[in-house]
Formats: structure tokens, sequence, C-alpha cells
């Protein structure tokens, strides 16, 4: 059943018992009614409950493309969040986004599910709430795994909460890129979740996203992560990672103007977000398209304040494009904004003058290789190794990361830093692995 028609048939939402044939809303404490247009309003932003919610979709849904006017537009949310109880600046029901539209923040229950679970349907919801809420930004690894084990006590809870499972999909994938988890054991429970979820709710966007991620990195299947990414992007036309993870698929697969397209596609959409900036950068670099990668890498640079990752970023770039000394000067500002010892800068000050980029790519592989010992294992090392043609580390690092079934996987084909290990027999071998499984 349709969304919509399902929600209009009444649903929970939060504290509220919604019912839109009467246009009542209902809690503990109070009764309050809503005009037509305003449980229209209501019923549409439940029904993309999580996506952000364009301005010109909403005008399509609820207006029917008739005109109205910008104060009309505001009235109404104004009125609906009034009987809500919801403030704009502190919200629990409806998020405004400057510039970007709308977002529903608690996900509806309809009346003939809660009903038909007693409970458990809740007590899920209320677990899957919690565990997005640790999700919310850019979590760093105790906040993936806290947001994990309220995802599955969700399923325990009720095995056919969708949002959940999809949600406990993009977590696995997630602790995966993070090198702290095996894609070899998540990638197929990441599936499954995606799969098992899309079975309750086919329009789960980041559900059909994250079967998309597990078919690409778990199957090497291209034509069918792409189906996926794209059935994503129909489905939420305002959320960015889709478009992102198109665009790697496009790159691994040689197709560099139309992973360009979607890397810019994904900036178009969130233009305020750091790491689809960061895609796009990746996404020229990897093209070969260097002076652009630099003009957005700069750019990026300028907006991060002087990210510390992002200058050793754009030093791998100079140094790719030919120019050693703004590469040197990438790595050493990189080092400061890291706090380096004083003493370790000017080793890497002499080694430039001595030996160039490559005795100061030498000391960089050094230290990190100590971080390595102790456990700190860093992309940076690979691209190093390869550098500096150290074939057999290169290659033991670069099957670390194929066990774990990790995205940077996908720069192998195309991206310059691994050019010096293209001549090398273990390198097409490497390859060949990563061709779709046949049953």
């Amino acid at each position: 059943m349709d969304s919509v028609q399902r929600l209009r048939k009444g649903f929970e939402l939060g504290e509220w018992t919604v019912k839109p044939e009467d246009g009542s809303l209902t809690s503990r404490e109070r009764t309050a009614r809503l005009e037509p247009l305003q449980m229209d309003l209501l019923v549409f932003l439940c029904s993309r409950a999580g996506r952000v919610v364009t301005r010109d979709e909403i005008l399509e849904a609820v207006w029917r493309g008739r005109f109205v006017s910008d104060d009309t537009v505001k009235s109404t949310f104004y009125q609906l969040r009034k009987a809500l109880g919801d403030a704009p600046r502190k919200p629990r029901y409806i998020e405004t986004l400057p510039k970007r539209g709308y977002r529903t923040l608690l996900d509806p229950v309809p009346l003939d599910r809660a009903n038909d679970t007693s409970g458990s349907h809740l007590a899920a919801t209320d677990l899957y709430r919690k565990g997005a809420a640790l999700l919310a930004g850019q979590p760093g690894i105790a906040a993936l795994k806290q947001a994990r084990l309220y995802f599955e006590r969700a399923i325990e809870a009720d095995a056919a909460h969708a949002q959940s499972g999809a949600a406990l999909a993009q977590t696995y994938l997630h602790l995966i890129a993070s090198g702290t988890e095996r894609g070899s054991d998540l990638l197929p429970r990441a599936k499954a979740h995606a799969a098992r979820a899309l079975e309750a709710d086919p329009s789960l966007s980041r559900a059909h996203l994250a079967l998309g991620v597990a078919r690409l990195l778990g199957d090497w299947e291209t034509a069918e992560a792409e189906k996926s990414f794209r059935t994503a992007m129909t489905l939420d036309p305002a959320d960015s990672a889709p478009h992102s993870w198109l665009a790697r698929l496009f790159s691994f697969t040689g197709k560099h103007m139309e992973a360009i397209a979607e890397a810019r596609a994904a900036l178009k959409i969130d233009p305020l977000s750091l790491a689809v900036r960061r895609d796009l950068v990746e996404t020229l670099f990897v093209a070969r398209s260097y002076n652009e990668a630099i003009a957005e890498g700069q750019h990026l640079l300028r907006i991060s304040g002087q990210s510390e990752s992002v200058l050793l970023g754009l030093a791998w770039i100079y140094w790719i494009a030919g120019d050693e000394q703004r590469s040197f000067e990438a790595v050493y500002a990189g080092f400061q904004a890291l706090g380096v010892a004083a003493e370790v800068l000017a080793r890497a000050q002499q080694s430039f003058q001595t030996g160039g980029m490559r005795e100061v790519f030498a000391l960089w592989e050094k230290l990190l290789q100590e971080q390595a010992d102790l456990g700190q294992r860093t992309l940076d090392l690979v691209f190093l190794h390869s550098l500096l043609d150290e074939r057999d580390r290169a290659f033991e690092m670069l099957d670390l990361l194929f066990k774990y079934g990790h995205p940077a996987l996908l720069l192998l084909p195309g991206s310059p830093l691994f050019d010096n290990l293209r001549s090398d027999p273990r390198y097409n071998r490497l390859l060949a692995r990563m061709k779709p499984k046949r049953g």
C-alpha cells in the first residue's frame, strides 16, 4: 500500500494520535484539530519521514502545483507546528533546513501496524530513534558500535521493523569503512538486513542505498548496485549519498565523466557538506583532472579551516601533478595541524632539502608504520608504499583491505597513486578477484 494512503487511515507521531479523516490530533493531555491543508502537509511530510523534502516537492504534493506565496507556506507550517506544540528553534517533530527544505524527525507508526504488534513495534521504534540519534553528523567508532546495539535490539523486538533494518545495514557499512570490522563478516549481513527492510517497506531510500553498497563491495555487482543507487535517488531526490556512491562506482568502472557528473550532483544537493566536496576532489583526481582537483581541494581547504586531512590529501595531488614544492608545503602544514613534534618538522624540512619528496614520503611512511605497529593502520600507508614502489608492502595492505571489503578498493583501477603497481602480476590478480561472483 502507498505510504500516504496508509497514513491517511491514521497514525501515531510521538505523543500524538493523528486521524486525517476528521483532522484530529489527540494526546493524553489535549486535542487539536487541523485544517485540511495542514493535515495534507503533515501526512505528506510523515510519508517522507527522515528525508529532506524541498519546497517544490511540498508545493507539488500539497498545493498540487498551484501558485502560492512564501507567506502562505510559512503560515501553514506555523499553524501545523502550533497544533503539534513544536518549536522551530528546538524542533521535536518538524525541522527546517535553510535553503534545503524540511524534515520530519519522528517516524509515524500507522495505526494498523501499532495495533497489530501490541507494543513490540513501539519498543523497536524507541530503540531505533536512540540509534539514529547516535548516527547524526559524522559518528565516531564508539557511537557506531552503540548504534549497532540499538538497531540489533530493535530488530529482536520487531523483526519487521524496516527502519531499523535499513539503519543496521548502514551501520555495518560504516564499521567496515572505518576498518574496525571485516567486510567478509558484515557485508552479507548488511545485504540481508537491507533486503529484508525493503520487503517490509520498498519506499525506504536508505535501504536501497545500503543494498547497493553491499552489492558493490560484497559481490562487485556494479549493474545491480547502480540500479539500487538510482532507485534511492528517485525515492529521495534530496539525499546526496546515492550520487556520491554512484560516482565511486563510475570511477571504479572507468566512466570518469559520468563519475564527475554524479559527484557534482551530490555537491549541488548538499553544498555545505565537507565530505561531499572531498568526494568530488577525489573523483576529479582519479579522473586525472588535476587542475580541477587542485582548485576544488583549495576551496575545501578554505572552508574546512585548514584541515590536516585535506592538506595531506592535497599533497598527493600536487605530487602527481608535478608540483613538488607545493606538495611539501601541504605535507608540512598537515604535520603542523596534526601537532607533530618540532624535531619531526625539522627532519621533514631537511629530508626535502636533501632528497626531495621521495625522502619526505619515506619519513612520513616511517611515522605511520610506527602507528601501524601499534594497530593504528591508515590508508595513507598503502599510498606511500605504492608511491615508493614498495610492492610487497603495498600488496600486503591491499589484501587486507580486500578482506575487510573496504571502499578504498574502488580506487584501485583508476587512482594515479597505484600507477607503480600496475606492471606487477599481483595487480591483475587482485583486480580479477574484484569481479562479480557467479553462483
